[in-house]
């Protein structure tokens, strides 16, 4: 558990040099975000589609509504932008813009809707969903995981990995800047 190490030993961890201005990551063993940081939990469609020294890019899990549902996932375990560092805060908008743009191109959706509710989990993530020519629009969006949740809709999962994976390719090609 690597990432935990950082918690459990902290004498370790104070004679890393560090940056001006760097928290250190913090990990809770029971976040599902933080198994997904630490690679303790792969997610299914595809892994990791992005990453960098503060955000990983994952498809969402089951149950999927919506095919190329992606989530832009903060390394360090805080609850929302209120709490980010001026550092996640400035890169934050620079690897959106990047995403979402690599996203619509993958998907060929008209636009993508972004949402961060915390709710589900007390740990940043911002859910990118692409909206469909002809497909539900507004709120109704981001119901399609519930409606999927009890079998009334049905992600394509070949779609999914083919929307994850040229979406990792473009973020491989052209990157947002570094942090």
């Amino acid at each position: 558990l690597p990432c935990l190490r950082r918690l459990l030993l902290p004498a370790q961890a104070s004679r890393r040099k560090k940056r001006p201005g760097h928290k250190p990551q913090m990990s809770d063993p029971g976040c599902k975000k933080c198994q997904q940081v630490c690679k303790e939990e792969v997610p299914e469609v595809e892994g990791v589609l992005y990453e960098d020294e503060l955000w990983i890019v994952v498809h969402k899990g089951a149950p999927i509504g919506v095919e190329g549902h992606l989530q832009l996932v903060s390394r360090r375990h805080f609850q929302g932008p209120a709490h980010m560092t001026d550092r996640e805060a400035a890169h934050f908008g620079l690897v959106l813009r990047r995403c979402e743009r690599a996203l619509e191109a993958a998907s060929g959706a008209k636009q993508i809707y972004t949402a961060a509710l915390g709710a589900s989990f007390p740990h940043f993530h911002c859910h990118m969903v692409p909206v469909y020519e002809g497909g539900p629009s507004a709120w109704e969006v981001f119901n399609q995981e519930q409606l999927a949740k009890e079998g009334s809709v049905s992600a394509d999962m070949g779609r999914c990995r083919a929307i994850a994976s040229a979406f990792k390719a473009a973020m491989s090609a052209d990157p947002p800047p570094k942090p």
